[in-house]
């Protein structure tokens, strides 16, 4: 019983349900039967609002709207100008073009209208003078191209110190798109609309660029990059700083806002650093260990700044925008920044005095004697500031006529450098005037061995002359130079050459025993001294036998003068002993030995003759 109950309430409810839905489809098909002559919700024609309304209501109201119609033209700088129906002789045209969009729209869609818009556009609505259209857009004041302001971009400041580079507005102007504002004018008179705004019809002339523009946005973002560098350069206890108040001269804004950082002012600047911290080349002072200041001209020393990989490294460090501090990059390096760049570990090499010091870290390692390049032949060791190349062992050093090895090379300006010379027996005093090297340093062998443990590539090599540095050894050598000199140029040895001779010798006996010593032609000068002494004595010889044999030539020339007879045979055997009696170099002066000859074989004829 209960169960019949309850089926006959669920009938009943069935039965309402069913009516309720058939109720509502009622409802919604005498609304869709409504929207058959009246358009749907939301329907607009050309701007007007039509919802709901039949093609009658519709007409009328754009009669209405016709009548007495104004349009405010709104411009800039609130500017406004007016136009009305009569102006341009405004008129309604209904030709069944509003029937014709109602048959179109599906009745049935009534409710989905509620929530949606169905705006119409219809060229048939209204109709106008166009002449006269043009005649009075045309005549407006805001038409007038002389009091157009053309519209300017946005473009980018000039640089500021406190702000870098700001973005300046552009300017929109006031000059209007004849083309465009047409448009809008018939469309907005077709709309029957009472408002033309030219800026929402995007009637105007626009920049190109506005401060909007991802161009320019980027552009001054760029630039505030580049300027926002700053590089501080640290050359020892001295900083230069490159920041945007330089940096900014040198970026070039191009066609199309294309920006330039300008490679030759960047290098120009590098240039400048170089011509302003470079050392390498240039003349240095010099303490000398010999209480003179000497100034070493010429040589490749020093600090040198890679134009070339800096310009690059720096473009980058700016287009960065980095914060940083550096070093510029070098192709030379020295050892100090501050004061001499050569600071407290060097060599100091004195071509005049031969004699050469090795300083690390302010303390003397080495100092020794050695032979340069020989100046008589062109090869002197240049004078000037070198870094050590390299050092290495057991190196043979090779030339055109020459393949020598050493124990130790130290190379410092091209093929000349330090190394042990074990074939020379002494160093020092002036061997390079005749006797030096082929442009290199040589030195003693413990000498260069210790050098070569203590120095380091790069370090500086000081090279001069200091006039008056001489050694002794040197002096010596010298003065002994001008008495070799003197005897070599004695030549064969006569007796004339004995004024020669004795200065000579009075040179020789003048130099101190240590120049003595290089006198190396000594011996020729005692050879010249004893041909004079045997000469002078074979001139004294000769004058002795002279005067011994003079008596006896004399009686000789006494007996040419007479008759020889046999009275005078005493007189001529006198004369006979006495030129026995002489000595055989007497006797060769004798030269009128044969009248005595003749005389004594006068008296023995006339004796032969007595007799017989």
């Amino acid at each position: 019983m209960e169960t019949k109950k309850k089926m006959g309430i669920r009938h009943l409810g069935l039965w309402i349900s069913a009516a309720m839905l058939l109720g509502l489809f009622m409802v919604y098909l005498g609304i869709a039967i409504f929207f058959t002559n009246h358009f749907l919700p939301g329907t607009t024609i050309n701007g007007v609002n039509a919802s709901g309304k039949d093609v009658d209501a519709v007409e009328q109201q754009i009669i209405q709207q016709i009548n007495g119609y104004q349009l405010v033209i709104e411009g800039r700088e609130e500017k406004e100008e007016f136009l009305s129906g009569e102006d341009i002789a405004l008129k309604p045209v209904f030709d069944g073009t509003l029937q014709k969009e109602l048959k179109k729209q599906n009745c049935f869609t009534w409710l989905k209208a509620l929530f949606e818009t169905y705006p119409i556009e219809v060229e048939t609505m209204v109709d106008y003078d166009k002449d006269a259209l043009k005649r009075k857009a045309k005549g407006l004041e805001m038409m007038d191209k002389s009091q157009m302001e053309k519209p300017e971009d946005a473009f980018i400041s000039e640089y500021s110190k406190e702000e870098g580079y700001k973005i300046i507005p552009e300017e929109q102007g006031t000059t209007i798109k004849l083309k465009k504002f047409m448009k809008a004018l018939k469309k907005t008179i077709l709309n029957l609309q009472n408002t033309l705004s030219l800026e929402e019809a995007d009637c105007y002339e626009k920049p190109r660029f506005t401060s909007e523009s991802e161009e320019i946005k980027d552009l001054a973002e760029t630039m505030n990059k580049y300027v926002g560098a700053a590089i501080t350069y640290q050359f020892g206890e001295k900083q230069e700083v490159l920041d945007g108040e330089t940096i900014n001269q040198w970026i070039k804004l191009k066609e199309n806002h294309e920006l330039e950082l300008s490679q030759e002012e960047v290098a120009a600047y590098v240039e400048r650093l170089a011509e302003t911290w470079n050392t390498a080349g240039r003349s240095k002072k010099l303490a000398t260990s010999y209480g003179t200041e000497v100034t070493v001209e010429g040589g490749d020393y020093g600090w040198r700044i890679n134009r070339e990989k800096e310009t690059e490294a720096l473009t980058k460090l700016i287009k960065k925008g980095k914060v940083t501090t550096r070093e510029p990059e070098y192709d030379k390096w020295a050892n100090s920044r501050n004061g001499n760049d050569y600071g407290s570990t060097y060599v100091e090499v004195n071509l005049t005095a031969q004699h050469l010091f090795y300083y690390k870290n302010g303390e003397l390692i080495l100092e020794t004697d050695f032979v340069s390049g020989n100046d008589s032949k062109n090869w002197s060791t240049p004078a000037g500031a070198y870094g050590l190349y390299y050092k290495e062992r057991d190196k043979t050093l090779r030339g055109e006529d020459y393949a020598t090895p050493v124990s130790y090379w130290m190379p410092f300006n091209g093929g000349v450098g330090f190394h042990d010379a074990t074939w020379r027996r002494d160093f020092g005093g002036n061997y390079y005037k005749k006797n030096g090297s082929h442009g290199c340093v040589n030195m003693p062998f413990d000498a260069a061995k210790t050098l070569f443990e203590n120095i380091e590539a790069g370090c500086a090599v000081l090279v001069y002359h200091l006039p008056g540095s001489e050694s002794t050894k040197a002096k010596a050598q010298d003065a002994a130079a001008t008495v070799v000199q003197v005897i070599g140029s004695l030549g064969d040895i006569t007796l004339d050459s004995k004024a020669a001779v004795a200065e000579a010798r009075n040179q020789y006996n003048g130099l101190s025993d240590t120049a003595k010593g290089y006198v190396s032609n000594y011996g020729t000068l005692q050879e010249a001294e004893a041909i004079i002494a045997q000469l002078e004595a074979e001139i004294a010889a000769d004058q002795q036998a002279q005067a011994e044999a003079q008596p006896v030539i004399d009686a000789i020339n006494g007996l040419a003068t007479q008759t020889i007879t046999l009275e005078m045979k005493s007189k001529i055997e006198a004369i006979r002993q006495q030129y026995n009696q002489l000595s055989d170099a007497a006797r060769g002066k004798v030269t009128n030995y044969g009248q005595l000859e003749e005389a004594e074989r006068q008296i023995a004829e006339l004796e032969r003759q007595g007799n017989g």
